[in-house]
């Protein structure tokens, strides 16, 4: 991985969460990050591992209640409506149960 490569990761990061942060559904939140990374395992994916994560700015946008949090990289949310995902290291699930 070259330097412009590290810069384009961490560009390309940033944007997705900036985008995140105006989500205000679980479906426009895939739909969005779909956009930047393809699903692995799930629906969406979001890679995390810095400073400013997805659990942190979806719950300072205000757009989404926390359910449960096992940890930075196991936790579900619930936007306004209800619908509820589940975030398990990287990977977003529909649903709130623990896996």
């Amino acid at each position: 991985m070259t330097v412009n490569d590290n810069d384009d990761y961490w560009t390309i990061y940033d944007k997705a969460l900036d985008a995140a942060a105006e989500c205000r559904s679980v479906e426009t939140l895939i739909d969005t990050l779909g956009r930047y990374y393809p699903p692995s395992s799930g629906v969406a994916f979001f890679p995390n591992g810095a400073d400013r994560d997805l659990l942190g700015t979806l719950t300072d946008a205000g757009h989404f209640d926390t359910v449960w949090i096992q940890a930075d990289y196991h936790f579900a949310l619930r936007d306004g409506r209800g619908d509820g995902f589940t975030y398990i290291e990287g990977d977003i699930v529909r649903g709130t149960s623990r896996l």
